[in-house]
């Protein structure tokens, strides 16, 4: 049994944790830590996201002595400039003791305009989609995502493929691939 730390509370984010590091194979005791106050409330571009995500990951480890690993999970906007349009993408990081870190990113979805010009303007983009949609909590519920695939596709789902993709380089089959 290995002990993963996770830079966050959001039920959605531990249990994707959870899900993903059993499908990988591993046995893991998953423990939620409250991630440090000074991140954005919203990230743009993939700097910010992945800084988000490094951040949550590097804070967990370091805040769980015990902990092999550490998991940031950053959701964040991307411009696409040629076409004025947003992409909404979540971004997994895995650190470990050895100061080795991989990543991983879930599918992206376009996100509707007049959702990312309020995001634009300041505001949260799950504050603005619990508005429209007028559900309190959506995005430690099912998200945007799960809102405009009619709960096809939830958070959930987006974060369990982040993490996933970024545990790829970690597993066993793949050890000598990824290894320097």
């Amino acid at each position: 049994m290995i002990t993963v730390a996770v830079g966050s509370r959001n039920p959605n984010k531990v249990r994707a944790v959870e899900i993903a590091f059993r499908l990988m194979g591993f046995r893991a005791d998953v423990i939620a830590v409250e991630p440090p106050k000074d991140l954005p409330p919203e990230p743009m571009g993939f700097d910010e996201i992945l800084n988000g995500a490094l951040t949550r990951a590097n804070y967990a480890l370091i805040s769980t002595p015990n902990a092999e690993f550490g998991v940031g999970i950053e959701a964040g906007i991307i411009k696409l400039g040629k076409i004025n349009a947003y992409l909404d993408v979540t971004m997994a990081v895995i650190a470990d003791r050895y100061g080795e870190t991989t990543v991983g990113l879930s599918p992206a979805f376009m996100v509707p305009r007049k959702f990312a010009e309020e995001v634009l303007r300041g505001r949260e983009l799950n504050d603005v989609a619990e508005q429209y949609y007028g559900v309190v909590n959506i995005g430690r519920r099912y998200g945007l995502i799960g809102a405009v695939t009619r709960r096809f596709i939830e958070r959930l789902d987006l974060n369990t493929e982040a993490v996933y993709m970024a545990l790829l380089p970690r597993a066993p089959w793949n050890k000598n691939l990824y290894s320097t």
